[in-house]
């Protein structure tokens, strides 16, 4: 059986053993607890659940188990839009004011539909709002976000000129939805995507953990260093939050090939802006190459939540990836399908973060400390980067490690006088740990390094709300 014209020849068991032989890597590196799913066309070829559902009552992980899909969630909204330009209820190219005018948007005349699809609109991240939690836990439409939106949104004159990507945007979109159809957004999503689509296991309100149905979301550093995060009680938005499984996405996924009208196909998945050097952003989509193939893709991510949807227009693949913890989920995918076109990918290596809490817990924190300059300059299997940094100090405050923290992040400093980042990781350790004063000095002079350090701008308002 061939997988592909330009696959390599080999039959249905040996490709079910290389995928098992990279999931397996996972499990043993990166602790991966998650499904993956491999279909072409309406065939699954590989659908497998790893891990735990719920680590404090060990509940596997089932191959129907939900996932909080988070941004996922924005390729979804952007194919409800394109079909109701098809109606003639949205036109791309019409300014936000005209469909919004009630907000006042800033630069709401020409940040046009067409900029908020494609993250060009400079609108920001409501996210970052001083009050978001406060307002995102009772929200209950995208009207109620609006005001921490418009509060992001910038008035410069940097409308379509790059890529700056923006969850405001969608919220922007999403309420557009709303106005255009008179129906709130997930009857929208239920008429537009759900039913077309046959997805029966989505929805837009978390029903509340009952496992094995839906994963527990973990901040998982080792497999026995985590930290359970609440399931939020939230409506997902425009911008995302969906729930699903592997099984519904593979549904979306194939009826977006298949189904969907062409024409509005090729508007999302023709690239608009730059993403990054290697891949696109068209509408709602990012578009990338491997192997000589087109790919079309979302990634999503959320405390203690990734997720990625990818298909392979010209040969009818589709790749879910759908984890309960913070883990690069594009990786995961991209790397099945290195084995689907030619048999073999480079085995994953253990990440940065997981190797020095494994060391902090088998060799004791003072041995860590003492080699941590160093550490910082090599890393172990690889040599790491700023994020693994931040990574490794969000997951030490994740697990209220601060004072190791705190202790790892003065040594950061020294080696790294004029990064914002070590100033940011002694802030957060010293606002754990309950020292508001030391924790706004050193955001302060996270600042002073970056000036357009938005963690340290908001932790500085939250402190100072205080």
């Amino acid at each position: 059986m061939l997988l592909a014209a330009n696959a390599p020849m080999f039959a249905q068991s040996d490709l079910t053993n290389r995928l098992d032989g990279l999931m397996q890597r996972y499990v043993d590196q990166r602790y991966f607890s998650g499904v993956v799913l491999l279909a072409k066309g309406d065939r699954v070829l590989y659908h497998k659940a790893f891990g735990l559902a719920d680590r404090e009552r060990q509940i596997s992980i089932r191959p129907t188990t939900n996932f909080t899909i988070a941004s996922v969630g924005k390729a979804l909204t952007a194919t409800v839009l394109m079909q109701l330009v098809k109606e003639g209820k949205v036109d791309l190219q019409r300014p936000v004011n005209d469909y919004l005018p009630e907000y006042h948007i800033p630069n709401g005349n020409n940040i046009k539909v067409y900029h908020l699809l494609s993250h060009t609109g400079n609108t920001g991240n409501y996210m970052l709002h001083p009050d978001y939690d406060t307002i995102r836990a009772t929200a209950k439409s995208h009207h109620d976000l609006m005001p921490m939106v418009v509060a992001r949104v910038s008035d410069k004159d940097t409308v379509g000129k790059q890529f700056r990507y923006s969850n405001s945007g969608f919220i922007l979109l999403g309420r557009i939805v709303e106005k255009v159809t008179g129906k709130d957004f997930g009857t929208t999503l239920q008429n537009y995507i759900f039913s077309k689509a046959g997805m029966t296991n989505s929805y837009l309100v978390p029903k509340g953990f009952k496992a094995p149905e839906e994963a527990m979301p973990y901040e998982l550093l080792t497999d026995k260093v985590y930290q359970a995060v609440a399931i939020r009680q939230d409506p997902a938005m425009g911008d995302g939050g969906l729930m699903a499984n592997a099984v519904d996405l593979w549904r979306f996924g194939h009826w977006v090939q298949t189904t969907f009208p062409a024409d509005l196909r090729q508007q999302m998945w023709s690239p608009r802006i730059a993403q990054r050097k290697d891949s696109d952003y068209g509408y709602g989509w990012a578009i990338s190459q491997q192997h000589g193939k087109t790919q079309v893709s979302h990634d999503g991510g959320s405390a203690g939540a990734s997720a990625d949807l990818r298909l392979v227009p010209e040969d009818g693949y589709t790749v879910v990836v759908l984890i309960n913890q913070h883990l690069n989920p594009k990786e995961v995918s991209r790397k099945m399908l290195d084995i689907v076109y030619t048999g073999e990918t480079e085995m994953p290596k253990r990440e940065f973060v997981r190797s020095v809490i494994s060391d902090i817990d088998t060799k004791g924190f003072a041995d860590v400390k003492s080699r941590f300059s160093e550490i910082l300059k090599t890393g172990y299997e690889y040599k790491p980067g700023t994020g693994d940094y931040i990574n490794l100090f969000n997951g030490l405050n994740d697990v209220k490690r601060h004072q190791q923290a705190l202790e790892l992040a003065e040594i950061a400093a020294l080696e790294n006088p004029t990064a914002a980042w070590p100033y940011e990781a002694l802030g957060d350790a010293y606002f754990g740990l309950n020292d508001k004063e030391k924790a706004k000095a050193a955001f302060e002079q996270a600042l002073k390094l970056d000036a357009n350090n938005y963690w340290a701008k908001l932790m500085l308002a939250k402190m100072g709300r205080d």
